[in-house]
């Protein structure tokens, strides 16, 4: 039986489009920074003495698309740098725009923001500073000036909390998410920018599912956005040598099942990716997934621009840490949001169910419930996006 055959007959052949996850820690909440059992994994900013890299380290953890990490940053001095996307990582496929990956750098803000509370130091942000700019100046404007200065007895409570978050994209369990409980994440979230709203209604919520579900089917039946996974996928050893991108480990796949996938999986080629029948394998099983969430949570802006996207990265950021803290964790279901031509059908039917009507715009939903730790995600060097 030839690899692709096994892969398919086993149950074994799996897309990695949503695959991607980041830490957690289940040791209890701290305002200390481990010192053991992230220091392989990520970098730590008692590495360094310059106050500037010790924020920026923190505000590495932060998600991501695809876990690019898409971010590089020109040091100006020791307490002050310029945060440029890396053009280098957008996802062209998927995100177009390039609206996701600003939300990802939003998402860095944050934890920019609190990785320097936790430090004493007073961040303060500075967005576009040379103002907006278009795609094709991605790279070359900053997305924001990043200062820490004086000394700060303020720290914000969720930085306890930077190295043991993480996206779950495995089973939820329990019961639907209560008004009661999102209202108390909602307001510990001290949300500035987005609309953000709950869907828990226990007979709207399977068929908002199914739409959401439907929007991973268009992606992986889209050759170039499936295929964009495909590029970001790690397997053994690459995991911690490149430090990035989407792997089994940390969705969840454990045991001689993961040994088999890992192993026929590497050197994966283009063919057997878009395997029809693996595809539709591992189809099934995400809609399992999906179908156990406990509520949908969508962030919604006024408009859709650059600035838009950039302070809901930051309010998403304080979103998941707030439900972290609370017992939950959250997975992005953004396919149904994104700008590829063939979701275009798809996404106006969700607006239209959202009754969202541009310049407004959705900006991420996500899945909510409660779940089981999965595997510590990588990151790369501090040093490695310094320019």
């Amino acid at each position: 039986m030839e690899r692709k055959e096994f892969l398919v007959a086993s149950g074994m052949l799996v897309t990695t489009a949503m695959l991607a996850a980041f830490a957690l820690d289940t040791s209890g909440a701290s305002s200390e920074i481990p010192e053991e059992g992230y220091k392989n994994r990520r970098p730590h900013p008692n590495d360094f003495t310059e106050p500037i890299l010790k924020a920026i380290t923190l505000g590495l953890n932060a998600p991501n698309p695809h876990n690019t990490q898409a971010w590089k940053f020109k040091i100006v001095n020791d307490h002050e740098a310029l945060l440029f996307v890396d053009e280098k990582k957008i996802l062209p496929a998927t995100d177009p725009p390039a609206r996701q990956i600003h939300i990802g750098c939003g998402s860095f803000v944050a934890m920019f923001r609190m990785g320097a509370s936790g430090l004493g130091y007073t961040p303060q942000v500075e967005y576009l500073p040379q103002g907006e700019y278009s795609f094709s100046e991605i790279g070359n404007k900053p997305v924001a000036r990043l200062t820490v200065v004086a000394n700060s007895v303020n720290e914000d409570p969720l930085f306890k909390h930077i190295y043991e978050r993480q996206t779950n994209r495995g089973l939820y369990s329990g019961n639907l998410i209560t008004e009661k409980e999102f209202n108390i994440i909602l307001e510990r979230t001290t949300s500035q920018h987005c609309e953000i709203k709950l869907c828990n209604d226990p007979v709207e919520l399977p068929s908002l599912l199914e739409l959401l579900y439907k929007g991973m089917e268009v992606e992986c039946n889209d050759w170039n956005a499936y295929d964009e996974s495909r590029q970001w996928f790690r397997v053994k050893d690459d995991i911690a040598e490149k430090k990035d991108g989407i792997n089994l480990r940390t969705g969840g796949m454990k045991g001689l099942k993961r040994w088999i996938a890992e192993t026929m999986l590497n050197g994966y080629s283009k063919k057997a990716w878009h395997n029809k029948s693996g595809i539709e394998n591992y189809l099934k099983t995400y809609h399992e997934v999906v179908m156990t969430s406990k509520g949908v949570v969508t962030f919604t802006t006024g408009n859709n621009q650059l600035i838009d996207w950039l302070k809901c990265g930051e309010d998403y950021a304080r979103f998941q840490l707030t439900a972290y803290d609370q017992g939950f964790f959250i997975h992005p279901l953004s396919q149904v949001l994104q700008e590829f031509a063939s979701i275009k059908k798809l996404h106006d039917e969700f607006n239209s169910r959202m009754k969202v009507n541009a310049p407004s715009k959705v900006q991420m939903a996500v899945r909510i419930g409660r779940g089981s730790p999965l595997e510590y995600s990588y990151r790369k060097n501090t040093s490695d996006f310094i320019v």
